[in-house]
């Protein structure tokens, strides 16, 4: 089982919000869909962070080669805050596998092909 904890954040509509629909859990093509699929109520039209949507796809890769679940857990929302508390989950993206945490975006990569 691997977990991954992201931040999703809302944006208003301005020429940044043009820029960031990149990255928007819906709009995106490529965006791990296998795993947002069953995430879409859940982040509602909000948009992820460039980091975490790296760490997305390249966890939705693994998974594919490896065979395993994901799980995806939004911070922003108050129930996967306090699951990311209770693994002492303080910054995102963030990967749990087999109980082995790696914070930030280079860890993340580092572990990654």
């Amino acid at each position: 089982m691997i977990e991954v904890f992201v931040r999703s954040c809302s944006v208003y509509m301005d020429v940044e919000t043009v820029r960031e629909m990149s990255y928007h859990t819906f709009c995106a093509p490529g965006l791990a869909s296998s795993l947002l699929e069953n995430m879409a109520s859940k982040f509602k039209g909000r948009v992820l962070p460039q980091d975490d949507y790296v760490v997305l796809e390249r966890i939705g890769e693994l998974a594919c080669e490896l065979h395993d679940d994901v799980k995806v857990y939004d911070i922003s929302r108050a129930l996967d805050r306090m699951r990311a508390l209770k693994h002492g989950i303080l910054k995102t993206p963030t990967v749990v596998i087999q109980g082995k945490k790696y914070e930030g975006l280079d860890k993340i990569l580092e572990l990654l092909p």
